[in-house]
């Protein structure tokens, strides 16, 4: 049994390998990992030349993390249990290794739902600037989330109206806890969208003007609870999802450091169960 501090936040343990501790986790076709099958990835990854350390983490050690990591969330502490959590193997990779060798090697082995590496969460680029604090994504058309498709009369699947819009401005403009907010259109989100993956040819090549959502960038009061905010736009008709980065830094903690990749799906309201109004 490992200690639970090894679980989570120690920034040297740079990859993670979720078991499958539930056969409904992504990659087990419902299976669980056997004790033979936990031992032959072990074994896998302490022969690997890149991997410096192998450490495994029990259930006892994820939760006793997780409630840690998530003390101020009370209701994301009411809705996870130990028993929800993987078991995982934690890896110290040495330096200038090629660490994707290492994550490949394990994927799709008996007992592995799957690998990931800290360092991917880093290179990625978000759906936000760090100059904004939250973000709401307006309905395309033909969207496939909920929102957009009902609840919206002759709207329905629709791109968001300029009656939906100026709605949105109008709450925004009232709300105390929004400092500023700015509308941004395809083609400014397109021109972002190309500084963000530059270099990345063949990407741009394939994406255009018109894949692009519109959307609104927030400004918000820092003592402020902004999933309250969020949570409350994203129930606005026109709008797809809404998020902020305190409730995306909740969902990518969730996902890369404690393998739940359910809880950072939208919901029906387009926001994630995450990030629940009062903890954020």
């Amino acid at each position: 049994m490992s200690s639970p501090a090894a679980a989570g936040g120690d920034a040297d343990w740079e990859i993670r390998v979720f078991m499958c501790s539930s056969p409904s986790m992504l990659g087990c076709e419902k299976r669980t990992a056997t004790g033979a099958q936990k031992r032959a990835v072990r074994t896998l990854l302490e022969g690997l030349p890149e991997v410096e350390e192998v450490r495994f983490v029990d259930r006892a050690g994820m939760y006793a993390s997780f409630r840690r990591d998530f003390a101020g969330n009370k209701p994301l502490l009411r809705q996870i249990t130990a028993k929800d959590l993987p078991e995982m193997f934690l890896l110290r990779v040495k330096e200038g290794a090629d660490r994707e060798r290492v994550t490949r090697a394990v994927r799709g082995r008996p007992g592995v739902s799957w690998a990931t590496d800290a360092a991917d969460g880093q290179r990625d680029a978000l759906s936000w600037t760090p100059d904004w604090d939250g973000n709401l994504i307006l309905c395309s058309a033909g969207s496939a989330m909920v929102r957009c498709g009902k609840g919206r009369g002759k709207a329905n699947k629709k791109a968001a109206t300029a009656q939906e819009r100026a709605a949105m401005a109008a709450a925004l403009a009232k709300d105390p806890a929004v400092l500023s907010y700015v509308f941004e259109d395809q083609r400014t989100a397109y021109g972002n969208f190309k500084d963000a993956f530059a270099g990345n040819d063949p990407l741009i090549a394939a994406t255009r003007v018109t894949d692009m959502p519109e959307s609104y960038r927030l400004t918000l009061r820092p003592d402020a609870d902004w999933n309250t905010v969020t949570n409350r736009m994203a129930r606005m008709p026109g709008v797809s999802w809404a998020s902020n980065a305190r409730c995306f830094e909740t969902v990518a903690k969730l996902a890369g450091e404690y393998g739940l990749l359910d809880y950072s799906s939208a919901f029906a309201d387009g926001s994630p169960d995450a990030c629940t109004p009062g903890t954020g």
